[in-house]
């Protein structure tokens, strides 16, 4: 009889290990054939920086989730606007300008937002060299302004031309041009190559131009109130559970060693909560600039 209880027991726990098994097996194969990720970074930086700046911050996401995560890289902003428009990125890293038109028309939702510098906000600049003779706005009539990106560049477009209109500039008033980007928009204006340019505040700070050009020799002619700053976004139906955890991974990395070291990686100081009505300021600056 003990013999037979002590086979039955055996049996039993056999099974219970059987179960537990197959319940790590399907947890395993889950995570390996879920859909990879995937991860947008708009091009604020040429796609080389980027890579550098945000894949260690793919790569913790990839071992906290235990599942695959791409990131995916634009050359240009056009490329990076169509795959957003394809709804392509499950996780988002965009403009402002672009947030509001994605939660709009495309189902993205706020998670969080950028800290750099230690400032949980962002001003538009518009920049020219000391040296010019320009100290006033209305000195622009007739010259040449550099925008650090097209018509859709919340920072480096959008807000300095919202300082343009504010002191009654049109744009008829002035040339407009495009930079690639928000830094070749200040490297471009300091080598004498614009009159003036147009670009986060922020930009003049970056080790991508300081490293390039002597910024004291540069000065901001105009310069918007504190906004909101870039924020990050996911699909609207995205799992709960999932937006949870990405969530908690981007706000909990100014938390630990190794989560500041992805945050300095990624020259931010820290990643905060957000909310889509932090961007209501963002809206009004807008609607100002195109319907005018």
């Amino acid at each position: 009889m003990e013999h037979i209880a002590e086979t039955k027991h055996l049996v039993r726990y056999a099974r219970q290990a059987i179960v537990v098994l197959l319940l790590v097996c399907c947890e395993f194969l889950n995570s390996a054939l879920a859909d990879p990720l995937v991860v947008g970074i708009f091009p604020r930086r040429d796609a080389a920086v980027t890579a550098k700046l945000f894949r260690p911050l793919t790569q913790h996401l990839e071992k906290q989730l235990d599942r695959q995560v791409r990131l995916e890289l634009s050359p240009t902003f056009d490329v990076f606007l169509k795959r957003l428009k394809e709804r392509r990125y499950d996780l988002v890293h965009l403009n402002q300008f672009e947030y509001i038109n994605a939660n709009k028309e495309l189902g993205y939702i706020v998670i969080a937002q950028n800290e750099e510098f230690g400032e949980r906000t962002i001003r538009g600049a518009i920049f020219v060299r000391k040296d010019s003779g320009i100290s006033d706005i209305n000195q622009l009539k007739e010259k040449k302004i550099l925008f650090g990106g097209g018509p859709r560049a919340m920072m480096s477009y959008i807000v300095p031309t919202y300082l343009l209109r504010q002191r009654g500039l049109k744009e008829r008033d002035y040339s407009e041009i495009y930079a690639s980007n928000p830094p070749n928009a200040v490297l471009a204006t300091f080598q004498k190559q614009a009159d003036a340019g147009g670009a986060g505040e922020v930009v003049a700070r970056l080790p991508l131009v300081k490293n390039k050009i002597d910024v004291s020799e540069l000065t901001t002619l105009a310069v918007s109130k504190p906004l909101p700053h870039l924020p990050w976004a996911v699909k609207q139906e995205m799992d709960e559970d999932l937006k949870s955890k990405i969530t908690d991974l981007l706000l909990g990395l100014k938390n630990s060693a190794e989560g500041k070291n992805i945050l300095k990686s990624a020259r931010l100081s820290a990643i905060n909560p957000a909310s889509d009505a932090e961007y209501d300021s963002h809206r009004v600056i807008i609607d100002f600039v195109y319907a005018n």
